[in-house]
């Protein structure tokens, strides 16, 4: 997979994952009942896709990292009917605590790591979230 290809993959997985745990138009929310698929169902659905993404974001290199953050700069949050079925069912995670929490531990976690691999999460970045000014 070429260099491009391979950021439009970890791009596209990345930002329907973390539409699930940064929020979207209110259009973007919906629930997997809604879909008709059982709960544990979508569970299990949710959890592999998130793995999956983690394990993207682990193998992807930091300039693919980079680029990938500033697409997701200029991305817009689309209504849920514009979604594929894994999108609907990860921007049902938004109003879904326990599914919403298995996104955000698992990219969450893998994304946050590629961040300090790459110097782009740094003390001094963290350090300005606590300056009070």
């Amino acid at each position: 997979m070429t260099n491009s290809k391979s950021l439009v993959s970890l791009g596209s997985c990345v930002f329907v994952a973390l539409s699930a745990v940064l929020p979207l138009s209110a259009h973007a929310q919906t629930n997997s009942n809604q879909l008709g698929i059982p709960e544990e169902t979508t569970f299990a659905i949710i959890t592999r896709m998130s793995d999956t993404v983690a394990a993207r974001i682990s193998a992807s290199s930091c300039e693919d990292t980079r680029n990938l953050l500033k697409e997701m700069r200029k991305s817009k949050g689309g209504k849920t009917s514009e979604l594929s079925l894994e999108g609907q069912l990860l921007a049902s995670a938004q109003t879904q605590p326990k599914l919403k929490q298995v996104v955000a531990n698992r990219v969450g976690t893998a994304l946050a790591l590629k961040l300090m691999d790459c110097n782009m999460l740094n003390p001094d970045t963290l350090g300005a979230l606590f300056d009070k000014k």
